[in-house]
């Protein structure tokens, strides 16, 4: 039976340690209007089909992966596919993981909007980072902050066990056949360094996580 809705999908890692608390699974989305300056993954903005996938599957899918905690979800704009990652969400917690989202609208907007997708969806959140990514107050190396006015909420108990999490890293590098994916907090420091690394392949694509994080080293993110 065909999904009345489908969740459009740029890009996805699996076990990540940079993500959100624990390792995660971390779906980007594909479409985001706020088009912040500075912004390092502005291919994902476009809001046209890249991947149109079912959100129930693909959350059982996710929920596959034993070594997982949950899922992370980023973009693009998630709150922009309301009503798919709502969905996609309770289909994980269903299983007993968690939901992490990285979003550009600020918290207070979203806990009194009167959308009931938006509602639903924020009702399956554990842990939301929320706000715009604003180039002058961009902080590097941060856990989950691009900048400095991101706001960081536990909304459930359920990660509150990985605290404190000051020394988790930050920045890490996945491998998914012949591509190498960096994704993460990198300071200038790291992207020179992956700059220079990626001067040696023609095989290397880059992901982001949240408004403003990662770099985009090679055209982009291919829909993974």
């Amino acid at each position: 039976m065909k999904a009345e809705v489908l969740l459009n999908v740029a890009n996805i890692c699996h076990l990540s340690k940079v993500n959100g608390p624990g390792i995660r699974s971390v779906v980007w989305v594909q479409g985001c209007r706020r088009n912040c300056p500075g912004c390092i993954n502005p291919q994902t903005h476009p809001h046209k089909a890249v991947k149109l996938l079912d959100p129930v599957e693909l959350g059982k899918q996710l929920c596959q992966i034993e070594q997982t905690n949950g899922i992370t979800l980023s973009g693009g704009e998630p709150f922009e596919q309301a009503k798919a990652c709502s969905i996609l969400a309770e289909t994980v917690k269903s299983h007993g993981k968690t939901v992490m989202v990285f979003t550009g609208f600020l918290f207070e907007h979203l806990i009194t909007c009167q959308n009931t997708d938006v509602q639903h969806f924020l009702g399956q959140i554990d842990l939301v980072v929320a706000g715009p990514y604003i180039q002058e107050l961009a902080c590097e190396s941060r856990l989950w902050q691009a900048s400095s006015n991101q706001t960081v909420h536990f909304l459930t108990p359920d990660l509150s066990r990985f605290l404190p999490w000051e020394d988790i890293e930050v920045f890490e590098i996945n491998s998914s056949g012949d591509k190498l994916m960096f994704t993460g907090f990198p300071d200038r420091q790291d992207i020179e360094w992956m700059k220079e690394i990626l001067g040696y392949t023609n095989s290397i694509e880059s992901a982001q996580n949240g408004d403003g994080h990662g770099e985009d080293l090679n055209g982009g993110m291919n829909g993974q």
